[in-house]
């Protein structure tokens, strides 16, 4: 019977892996592309964590899962809330697996939470706000888990800001400890594989994502062959460093497996240099297609104290905030449906608006939005018509060159029930080496439209983001060597499934890897058919409001927002 380890580096790229493996520096990697095959995985578009792990364990594109971005707009408000698992469809491949009674095991997969009911072991990843009851199942095993690994953590736990303010090598301590986060998770993941033989085994590391936003510069420094200090190459090195400690864990757990088990290795998107950042909802402004509120830089100040310190205050006091920042019907924006990042729009003038750091751009719809302002399909086509022509205007300060490489309209890139859930537009700036600022006040508070990276975390700042480019390595009894070229992320789910012996389900928008698998023919179930349906559907509340001001930190910590 076949078994399947799915192990997904979050960020992971060739550029990096190349370059190490030609240094002689990641020896198991060498080998399982020397006897597997390879190819350049595309991320979805945006290339954003959220959506392209989601799309990876459900086989199908973020119109019907709902996941798009960070966010999305709770139904009939402007309030936005993370995506979760409770808030996203599909069914995912270990639910599918363990309805046939497969043992499966899953580890630190971002939007899972609330973690769901499985034929084994479930433990949430960076969607969970803590290490809580809902986030592990089942949840007697919470208890062995922390035995075992009694330095358990969902996400990497850092301040950046205060590293640089308080200690005296800031970068060193950052470096120590994002070392330790990159040890524990090996732990975890040795500790689980140990338990029993899955049938499938999937685990998430984060690690590369996190040395990656922050030492990207240094990073692709060295492997340019530019001239570079001591310092430069102590924070490159730990990048390299990250690829290397998991090099030998793969190596390890190839050693542990034996010849029984398919390795699939995965990342949900590449990395690059971060260039710039870009204050999209000024440019639609501008257009005259968003209305700011004309407020004065005092409330303005107040909605960026709000929007800074909700996450870290008592509830009591988070109250009182909120309760003075909604004080006079000129603050009325601040009502229950409205949320701080977008809270300087004056919805009822707005019929376009930027949301999140990838580029998602949204229609103020009629009959949807609270205040929707476009009616017909033909008001928002001209409205997307006419954000293409001023953004396409745009030029990056650097070179004068366009600074949009490409605009996509929603419906050429999803199809599903979920579409009108999701961006109407995305648009990608520079090949993705530019990032919208997040939130309304932070952009009225830039005295340009397009700025450098922002030096808020000075040493710590980030210097590297997401490409669409990531990786895939198959190696196993099953798998041929060969270089496949291009593939997308919903092509795992229904690979996978077929090494496992199982059908891929009718609605899946991917295709099984055959050239990877020697030709296998592909398996086809109409619907749910063959299969439990293993999953209910929560498409209400997840989190409490301590839960989503905890995750907003954390996304904030990690520089999203």
């Amino acid at each position: 019977m076949s078994k399947v380890c799915v192990i997904g580096l979050d960020g992971g790229t060739f550029s990096v892996i190349d370059y190490l493996v030609d240094k002689e520096r990641l020896p198991n990697f060498a080998s399982l592309m020397g006897k597997g095959s390879r190819a350049t995985l595309l991320s979805t578009v945006p290339p954003l964590t959220w959506p392209a792990w989601a799309s990876f364990y459900t086989g199908t594109n973020p119109g019907k899962t709902g996941a798009a971005d960070l966010f999305k707009f709770r139904p009939g408000t402007y309030q936005l809330e993370p995506m979760n698992a409770g808030n996203l469809r599909g069914e995912p491949i270990w639910s599918l697996a363990s309805s046939k009674g497969k043992r499966v095991c899953v580890y630190n997969v971002p939007v899972t939470y609330p973690a769901i009911p499985v034929n084994g072991i479930l433990i949430s990843g960076l969607d969970a706000p803590s290490f809580n009851d809902r986030s592990i199942y089942p949840l007697e095993f919470k208890e062995r888990l922390l035995a075992a690994v009694p330095d358990f953590k969902i996400t990497f736990e850092n301040d950046a800001k205060y590293l640089v303010t308080h200690h005296k090598d800031p970068v060193r301590q950052w470096i120590r400890q994002a070392m330790a986060y990159l040890d524990m998770e090996m732990r975890v993941i040795d500790y689980l594989n140990q338990l029993e033989e899955w049938d499938l085994f999937v685990a998430v590391i984060r690690s590369t994502d996190i040395f990656q936003h922050t030492l990207w510069r240094d990073a692709e420094k060295i492997m340019e062959g530019t001239e570079f200090s001591a310092e430069e190459l102590l924070r490159a090195e730990a990048v390299f460093a990250c690829y290397e400690v998991i090099d030998q864990k793969l190596g390890e757990l190839a050693s542990a497996w034996g010849s029984e088990r398919n390795i699939v290795i995965m990342s949900d998107h590449g990395f690059g240099r971060l260039h710039g950042q870009v204050c999209m909802n000024r440019v639609l402004a501008n257009a005259g297609l968003l209305k700011f509120h004309p407020v004065s830089s005092r409330k303005r100040s107040r909605a960026y104290l709000g929007k800074k310190l909700r996450a870290h205050l008592p509830v009591q006091t988070k109250q009182k905030i909120k309760n003075f920042l909604g004080k006079g019907q000129a603050d009325a924006r601040w009502s229950s449906y409205v949320d701080v990042l977008v809270a300087d729009i004056d919805w009822s003038q707005t019929r376009m608006c930027s949301i999140g750091g990838f580029g998602s751009l949204f229609i103020n719809l009629k009959g949807r939005d609270p205040m929707g302002t476009v009616g017909s399909e033909a008001e928002r086509q001209a409205v997307l018509a006419e954000a293409e022509a001023v953004l396409s205007e745009l030029k990056d300060p650097r070179d004068g060159l366009p600074m949009v490489t490409e605009l996509y309209r929603r419906e050429e890139l999803y199809h599903g029930p979920l579409i009108t859930e999701i961006p109407d537009m995305v648009v990608n700036l520079r090949d993705w080496s530019y990032c919208p600022v997040v939130g309304t006040a932070s952009e009225l508070a830039e005295k340009a439209i397009i700025r450098p990276p922002v030096q808020e975390w000075k040493q710590l700042a980030h210097s590297g983001t997401h490409r669409r480019e990531g990786i895939l390595l198959l190696n196993g009894p099953e798998i041929s060597h060969c270089d496949l070229g291009v593939a997308q992320m919903v092509d795992i789910a229904p690979t996978v499934m077929n090494l496992l012996d199982l059908p891929a389900l009718e609605d899946w928008d991917g295709r099984i890897l055959e050239d990877a698998l020697g030709g296998g023919a592909a398996r086809v179930v109409s619907g749910m058919e063959g299969y439990q349906q293993s999953r209910t559907e929560r498409r209400g509340k997840v989190y409490s409001q301590e839960d989503e001001d905890e995750v907003r930190k954390r996304l904030e910590d990690l520089g999203y927002l």
